[in-house]
């Protein structure tokens, strides 16, 4: 029997498209978008650092899915992506620099298995993680108040 596919996947895949379509900011869109179906699916759980894994790995997944379905550059939208998974963590209750690191795992190793064939895919989408965490980690460090 073939594995029901997720909600967050579908959801954010679907919603990458449209975006597309309309002409909109996509990596905006795409912010918005992960950011709430993170948050929505963790939201009313045990915020655990396997629950974060698996809601990353998916919205990942449905994020590239999105991508590679209207051909956009994928380290833009992983980046978007990547914010919103972070952003909805966090609002979920979530220390999202405790988690960080493993919703990039996780998110990696979902653009491995969607873009396999594609090492350019998989680069951008390391790029564009890597680049978001900087940006939302720089972004929580400039609104600590300095000890």
């Amino acid at each position: 029997m073939e594995e029901k596919e997720s909600e967050v996947t579908k959801a954010v895949r679907e919603a990458v498209v449209k975006a597309v379509e309309k002409g909109e900011d996509i990596k905006e869109e795409v912010v918005e978008i992960t950011r709430d179906a993170v948050k929505k699916a963790l939201e009313g759980t045990e915020v655990t650092r396997e629950k974060v894994e698996s809601v990353a790995k998916e919205a990942m997944k449905g994020t590239i899915e999105g991508a590679q379905k209207e051909k956009v550059e994928a380290a833009e939208v992983v980046k978007g992506a990547a914010e919103g998974i972070i952003e909805g963590t966090e609002q979920a209750g979530a220390k999202a620099a405790d988690l960080a690191e493993h919703a990039a795992e996780a998110a990696l190793d979902s653009a491995k298995e969607v873009g396999d064939k594609a090492g350019e895919v998989v680069k951008g989408v390391v790029k564009g993680f890597l680049e978001a965490v900087k940006e939302v980690l720089e972004k929580k460090m400039n609104r600590s108040p300095k000890s």
